[in-house]
């Protein structure tokens, strides 16, 4: 019974997903909140058997200002087994340090501000040896916009903290956000004891409780529907409404007790400027690339 109820919600997005052309307006017409794009480097995605990878970035664009012309806040790769439902996300800490491909050395989450997604996903593919099929970009709007549409999000954090800089109170445990209070726990970093290698952790936390709340909402009358449309009216994307369907498709076949997550490690350094950064452990985030790119599992650890 509940494969035929999402059946039919999946039946009635691609509907709504093949009317967008003609009902949602353009970019022009309606700030962009949210970026979907093919990676150019990308082998072609059979939706019929295989894994998609998809890096997903925060950008910190502000008002009036291009959403992919910001820094990743947030930068997660997450890839999705198209036949079992089994899914890995790979945290990459932002203040990674490394000499990114064509733009030299700087922090990854100045990629995408210097040479747009698919300079971010270069940089990717160079440090985890995966190359993303597609970058999805959500910006602060996006978000919120986003969390608050599916009724908030219940987020599990493994240490208690208050964060001054958004007045944002979090216990250890379970809590209760609503868009606002999601995208400054996924933000927040000086409290945490791990930095920002503990804010991306959060953010995969984040991550976890957005596929609960859509799974446990699902078969609500309408839900997806609003949420397909609510998300489409900020949305830019080269894909085209079928791609978009399938991309859809196979975010609804995720367990989520088949998903597998890891943060990659590094060292604390400073940049000649001074600038605190991440030195990343180049050989374990190949490992880990490799390890997760064979079956969605992290067998050889994190």
């Amino acid at each position: 019974m509940k494969a035929r109820r999402s059946w039919r919600h999946l039946a009635r997005l691609a509907l709504l997903l093949a009317l967008a052309g003609v009902l949602i307006p353009d970019a022009g017409t309606h700030p962009t909140t949210i970026s979907l794009t093919k990676v150019e480097s990308a082998k072609s995605v059979d939706f019929a058997d295989g894994v998609v990878w998809i890096l997903v970035l925060g950008s910190d664009a502000r008002a009036g200002q291009e959403l992919t012309k910001g820094n990743s806040d947030a930068i997660q790769l997450v890839g999705i087994d198209l036949q079992s439902g089994r899914a890995a996300g790979i945290g990459i800490p932002r203040d990674s340090y490394f000499e990114l491909p064509g733009l030299g050395l700087d922090r990854i989450n100045q990629a995408m501000k210097d040479g747009g997604p698919q300079a971010t996903a270069a940089a990717v593919e160079k440090l985890v040896g995966i190359t993303p099929n597609y970058v999805f970009v959500a910006g602060f709007d996006g978000f919120t916009d986003m969390v608050d549409t599916i009724g908030g999000v219940e987020v599990k954090s493994t240490e208690g903290f208050h964060d001054p800089r958004f007045d944002l109170t979090v216990k250890k445990g379970r809590n209760d956000f609503d868009g606002t209070e999601a995208l400054d726990f996924s933000r927040s970093r000086l409290p945490l004891d791990a930095g920002d290698l503990a804010r991306s952790a959060n953010q995969q936390q984040v991550m976890r409780g957005i596929l609960n709340r859509l799974l446990e909402r699902e078969d609500d009358e309408g839900f997806m529907e609003r949420g397909t449309l609510s998300a489409l009216t900020g949305l830019q994307t080269d894909l085209a409404p079928t791609e978009l369907y399938q991309l859809a498709q196979a975010i609804t076949q995720i367990r989520p007790g088949r998903v597998a997550t890891c943060v990659l490690s590094g060292d604390p350094s400073t940049t000649s400027a001074g600038a605190s950064v991440i030195d990343p452990h180049f050989a374990d985030a190949l490992r880990i690339g490799a390890d997760a790119s064979d079956n969605l599992r992290f067998d050889q650890g994190c």
